[in-house]
Formats: C-alpha cells, structure tokens, sequence
C-alpha cells in the first residue's frame, strides 16, 4: 500500500543528488556583447587552477574598485572579467584600461565560477591575479595561462 521504508530513502537520497548537479554549473543566460575573448575548456581549466594557487598565496585583487587601483598603479598580471555582469557599464572601463597598461585580460564565462575559483560563496565580477615572483608556486601556470590567453586574443 504504501512506500517501503527503504524506497523512501532511495528518493531521498536521488533528490540532493538531482541537486547538486543543477549547483555545481549555473547556466549563464546573458553573455556582454564586449565579452571577449571568452576563454572555455582547458585554457579555463588553466585559468582557474591559477586562480586557486594565487588566492592561496594572496596574489589577487578582487572587484572593480581593487583592481583598477592596481591599475592605475602599474601592477602587472592578468586579469579575468566576468562575462554575465549587467549591467556591463560596471566595468566597460577595464578592458580598455588594461589594452593601455599593456596588461592581458579575458573574459570567463560567470562570476559564479569566478567567485568558486576565488574561494569565496559570493559571485566575483572581476579579478586580477599579480605576477608571480621566480620562486613562486605558480609561475609555471601563470605562464602557460599568459600563453593561451596571447594566442586567442584578438586585441593585443
């Protein structure tokens, strides 16, 4: 007549399942128009590997405010923008400002995978990750991240 106690649990157990494969990748509706070079697959998986050992050395600045001070004060590195930020008004400034600084920028496709790979729960619209030192951790990654990003983007 009724659910056996074991075919409850089996349901209980599919639903975080069905869950968490729908939170593991949010789909991005809305890409910007000036998104680009959108970098996808394993220049992505690159990028947010750097992403990961930079944060944990804090060689990174996070938002618009942060860096475009780092900017304006001549750092150098990469920096990788969202591409699902609305209005693109936030930040339309950047990538111009970087094309100037001589610095290499590229967009991902969510701040929602950006905020992930920055190890925070919020959402990061824009990050820059510094140049690493010699004796730094991820100066090789940093290198083939820089490398891929040359060969795909359009402007510089």
């Amino acid at each position: 007549m009724g659910k056996d106690n074991k075919d409850k649990a089996a349901d209980k157990e599919a639903e975080p399942e069905q869950e968490r494969e729908e939170e593991e990748e949010p789909k991005s509706l809305y890409v910007s128009p000036i998104a680009n070079p959108i970098i996808t697959d394993k220049l992505l998986d690159r990028a947010l590997k750097l992403l990961k050992k930079a944060v944990s050395e804090k060689k990174t600045k996070r938002g618009v405010p942060e860096c475009t001070k780092a900017l304006r004060k001549g750092m150098k590195g990469i920096c990788f923008l969202a591409g699902d930020i609305f209005p693109m008004d936030v930040f339309a400034h950047v990538p111009i400002f970087c094309e100037e600084k001589g610095v290499y920028y590229c967009y991902v496709g969510s701040r929602h995978v950006l905020g992930g790979a920055c190890q925070t729960k919020r959402p990061v619209s824009l990050v820059m990750v510094q140049e690493p030192p010699a004796d730094s951790t991820y100066s090789k990654t940093y290198e083939q991240v820089l490398a891929g990003i040359k060969t795909v983007h359009p402007y510089m």
